[in-house]
């Protein structure tokens, strides 16, 4: 076996180094990684051209597209779409469909044709997965309503991709006619649904059965058998013609299925991370600043129009399904992006010579810059908002009245509720219906108040004491009767909204009793600062419950217990 050449080494290292760089620059200001890489692909493309073989690179990066593919699917869980398919499914699905509508008509009115536009509203109509969850992740706000509502229609966008990849494998040059297209797209639709539907029966019935045997034989064997499971199925879809990232797709569905999935995306991942590093760097390095520069006023033009239209699309959505104002604007900051496979599949139509390379470039400098501005947009949400609300308050009255009235439904025009010595709490979730349940049992009275009609809604057949509105809205708290309350509870997930409701009880109560949640060391400081007087992070007190339990376990006297648990809380407290 001879050597490779020194050279080789070098001129991989300085590929991987350059979009290291960025990244690393990215991920210190907060913002997502993927960025930092395709920047530091155009960077390569644009100077360093003609660094490695382009065949290398390829090759890496279509592994690093298959490994994607398969763990999107292993991420795909079909019991919480079922649990709010009634908003994830029926709403996913008129996203889809009038994003699909609505970015057509924008891309002709920028001069593209009939089918590449029809193309381009496909690519451009879902949202990025990886970047929102990731923003989710890091803001702590992946048990909120809208965290799990927003990953769940980007779930139900991911399942959306088998169809489309079908379709952009299928319509080429030579399929030009109307009816050819409307009978592909019809045949392509149907194929989907048989694919969507064999792999939710065969991942129930099957794959577990399989996985758990072998997964029972040896911990090697199963990691063994996972890529050779990739492997068979690409080799089977080869056969069968059916696109390798389709079967890649649906073979991470049928894995999820299983007990041991957990356990294979933990294995797969570090090398799907890898390899699709080297994907979004290889996306980067296609864009060639010298065709792109001269177009760039119309491609921000082009990309604004698309992330507006979309925002606006889901807005009106989920108003149009009775979510609050506030909600509904949050969801569509979550998912006005573009997905990064669009990057796959508009890669597939140019291979397919659908669009000149001018073009390609055009919508895929599009994609990036709509990633690019997801982190700040919606870092900023709360902030946007309250600037739109005291927009239209100022400008538009009338629109602000109805928005009060009867899209957020806001009672507190009407006569003040006879209420005292109660204890109010502002959002109804996981950790607010827990506190509820506990003051009812114990006779506290108390008020709830929450923007998620469908919580309300079950709440008060249930004949909880809750109020449908904005918490961070000083009507609302005075409707509540903030002035009489004992104490208030703030079990909002986002910092914004706890710091307005903090600062609106101490306006209308300055000794109300002020309780808050905290996902952020810094956060619960600056509460303190503000006149919290009880600031609870629930992973620090999830922590103290599991050592408890262990000491207990380990049959360490209680009174030592005690102490050791006083310890860490002092410690966390910076005392």
């Amino acid at each position: 076996m001879s050597d490779i050449p020194s050279s080789f080494f070098f001129n991989f290292s300085l590929y991987l180094l350059i979009p290291f760089v960025f990244a690393l620059f990215f991920r210190k200001s907060r913002i997502s990684p993927i960025i930092g890489y395709m920047l530091g692909g155009i960077v390569l493309g644009n100077f360093f051209d003609g660094l490695i073989s382009r065949d290398i690179i390829n090759n890496f990066a279509y592994f690093g597209i298959v490994f994607l593919m398969f763990t999107l699917g292993l991420e795909i869980q079909f019991d919480q779409m079922i649990a709010l398919r009634k908003f994830i499914v029926w709403g996913g699905f008129l996203q889809i469909t009038l994003s699909i509508i609505i970015i057509g008509i924008c891309s002709l009115l920028f001069g593209f044709t009939l089918i590449q536009s029809f193309l381009i509203g496909i690519a451009l109509s879902s949202s990025s997965t990886t970047l929102v969850a990731k923003i989710i992740q890091d803001r702590g706000e992946e048990g909120s309503f809208h965290g799990e509502l927003a990953m769940g229609i980007l779930m139900f966008q991911d399942l959306a991709f088998i169809p489309f990849i079908i379709i952009f494998n299928s319509i080429t040059t030579k399929t030009v006619s109307f009816t050819d297209i409307t009978l592909r797209v019809f045949i392509d639709m149907l194929t989907s649904g048989l694919i969507l539907w064999f792999a939710y029966y065969f991942g129930h019935r099957i794959t577990p059965f399989i996985f758990n045997k072998v997964a029972r034989a040896s911990r090697e064997l199963l990691n063994l058998f996972i890529i050779l499971t990739i492997f068979i199925i690409a080799y089977i879809s080869t056969l069968l013609h059916i696109p390798v990232l389709v079967s890649m797709f649906v073979a991470g569905i049928l894995v999820s299925q299983t007990m041991e999935h957990y356990h294979i995306f933990s294995q797969v991942r570090p090398l799907r991370d890898l390899l699709s590093i080297i994907f979004f760097i290889y996306i980067g390095t296609n864009i060639k600043i010298g065709t792109v520069g001269f177009l760039l006023p119309k491609i921000i033009a082009f990309v604004l129009l698309i992330m507006g239209a979309k925002a606006l699309i889901i807005l009106l959505i989920f108003l149009f399904m009775k979510f609050h104002s506030k909600l509904s604007f949050y969801l569509s900051l979550f998912l006005f992006q573009i997905d990064e496979d669009a990057f796959i599949l508009m890669s597939v139509a140019y291979v397919n010579k659908m669009f000149s390379q001018e073009e390609y470039l055009f919508i895929i400098t599009a994609v990036m810059i709509s990633l690019l501005c997801t982190p700040f947009l919606i870092g900023s949400k709360e902030k946007i908002y309250c600037f739109i609300r005291t927009f239209i308050n100022t400008y538009l009255p009338p629109l602000h009245t109805y928005i009060k009235h009867h899209i957020d439904r806001d009672q507190s025009h009407i006569e003040a509720l006879e209420i005292k010595n109660h204890v109010i709490l502002c959002g109804y979730g996981r950790i607010g219906s827990y506190v509820g349940r506990a003051l009812m049992l114990s006779n506290i009275p108390f008020i709830a108040i929450d923007y998620n009609f469908p919580t309300v809604e079950k709440a008060k057949r249930e004949g909880i004491n809750i109020l449908y509105g904005d918490p961070t809205d000083i009507d609302i708290l005075d409707y509540a009767e903030a002035e009489n309350a004992v104490a208030i509870v703030t079990a909002l997930p986002d910092r914004f909204s706890q710091e307005t409701i903090i600062l609106h009880a101490r306006k209308l109560n300055k000794n109300i009793l002020i309780i808050s949640r905290a996902h952020r060391k810094k956060d619960q400081k600056r509460m303190k600062d503000m006149g919290v007087k009880v600031v609870i992070q629930p992973e620090f007190e999830a922590s103290l419950s599991i050592i408890r339990k262990l000491l207990l376990l380990k049959r360490i006297p209680k009174e030592e217990i005690v102490k050791k648990l006083h310890y860490f809380k002092l410690e966390q407290e910076g005392i």
